[in-house]
């Protein structure tokens, strides 16, 4: 009767230390999905509040009713989506609802601006504290990068916590949670396809050209590999367009350079090298890339960015319209320059090659003073061509603004219908 008891009990327990072990695992998946659809959550909250705040900033750019409002729409719209994610955290509730109502009284006051309910000066007026406010709010979502994120500290703070508050709520219910937010997910569109899908050059009139014609062009282009031992392939059948691929070694150098079949234009250029420990100054960095735009032909072309990292300069090159010296941004070059001595390491001429297809536009004068709001200043202004929505290029007035408390902007207004195509901020 002992051994039957014992066999009974022993079976019993088995039994639960296996149910136990079972259900122990199921709640460490659970933790571990709901720690990273926290994690998740917080994350998006994160950077929309830093998108909000720089919609904010550019509801003080201007005073012009057009001008505001594509950013008062973004303050209402993003405003809107802050809420749903803060919703959906497991979060304090009075400090929760708190901010649901600051955020909701903000989104509707710039739709009150927009609606002309509400004077833009007031709006202005008010938003110089909103900014500080905001801030606290992006301080307040800093435990996102606490101990790196981990799942630890966000199973503590959120899911044990929203267990605290909601007994009855079960591993189950919230499993189900998570399920129903994995499930909202979608895929991403394509709406840019069009725009993504490189051309077939057929503006390019010339003739093509063969593989020695080839091999003579590269010498000619980089007369210093005179020397080098080369392979030339011609691009495969499903390339987008036809070109020849020039790989070169020569000593400690080795790389390759494309030409383009049809007359032989540089695409691109990479070769690799060791590095010494000397450094090049900015303006010998200039004279250089200067020297490499003019040998290769990219003559009507300037240069619009650099920046460094510990081997080598990136500078970005736009070309310029033959009528009024715009710069054409969607026409750009890429160089990448050795930091030791200059050498030329990389270039990228895709897009130059490319050329975009400008039409005669419209240019009316802007009215600084009525567009913009007294505290911004006007420091710099160019002509440039930019994508607008329906991914056109446009001409537009390429304007940098200052204000002393919120920063420097870069802003492209059409110089035809002046609307507003982009508007950002500069470090």
């Amino acid at each position: 009767m002992k051994k039957t008891i014992w066999v009974i009990v022993s079976s019993v327990a088995v039994v639960f230390l296996v149910y136990h072990f079972s259900v122990q695992s199921q709640n460490n998946r659970l933790e571990n999905a709901l720690a990273v659809q926290y994690s998740n959550q917080l994350t998006s909250a994160s950077e929309k509040l830093t998108k909000l705040t720089e919609s904010v900033d550019q509801t003080m750019l201007f005073t012009d009713k057009e001008a505001l409002e594509q950013p008062l729409d973004d303050v209402w719209r993003i405003s809107s989506d802050i809420r749903t994610s803060i919703s959906a955290l497991p979060i304090n509730n009075e400090t929760s609802a708190i901010w649901m109502n600051y955020l909701n009284r903000l989104g509707n006051g710039a739709a009150q601006v927009k609606d002309g309910k509400v004077p833009i000066e007031e709006w202005q007026k008010n938003m110089a504290g909103a900014r500080e406010n905001l801030q606290e709010l992006s301080n307040q979502w800093a435990f996102t990068n606490k101990d790196g994120g981990s799942k630890d500290y966000i199973v503590k703070a959120f899911v044990q916590n929203k267990l605290d508050q909601n007994g009855e709520k079960s591993w189950k219910s919230l499993g189900n949670s998570v399920k129903a937010y994995t499930e909202s997910d979608f895929p991403m569109t394509a709406s840019e396809a069009d725009q993504q899908k490189k051309k077939d050059l057929q503006h390019i009139k010339d003739a093509d050209i063969t593989s020695a014609e080839a091999k003579e062009k590269f010498f000619k282009l980089f007369p210093e590999f005179k020397d080098a031992k080369i392979h030339i392939t011609e691009s495969s059948q499903d390339a987008p367009y036809p070109f020849y691929h020039i790989q070169f070694h020569e000593g400690i150098r080795i790389g390759y350079a494309d030409l383009t079949k049809k007359g032989g234009h540089l695409l691109s250029f990479l070769m690799e090298r060791p590095f010494e420990k000397t450094t090049i100054t900015v303006q010998q960095m200039k004279d250089k890339s200067a020297e490499y735009m003019k040998n290769f032909g990219f003559t009507d072309t300037e240069m619009v960015e650099y920046r460094e990292n510990s081997i080598a300069w990136h500078l970005s090159f736009a070309r310029k319209a033959q009528d009024n010296d715009a710069l054409i941004y969607a026409d750009g070059i890429q160089l990448k320059i050795a930091k030791d001595n200059g050498e030329l390491l990389g270039l990228n001429a895709m897009e130059y090659i490319q050329k975009e297809k400008i039409d005669k536009q419209k240019i009316v004068p802007i009215d600084k003073a009525e567009l913009f709001s007294s505290n911004f200043s006007v420091e710099e202004e160019r002509l440039a061509y930019v994508e607008n929505k329906q991914l056109q290029q446009r001409l537009a007035y390429q304007l940098i603004a200052v204000n002393e408390s919120i920063g420097t902007y870069k802003i492209y207004i059409d110089t035809e219908n002046h609307e507003i195509l982009h508007a950002e901020k500069l470090p």
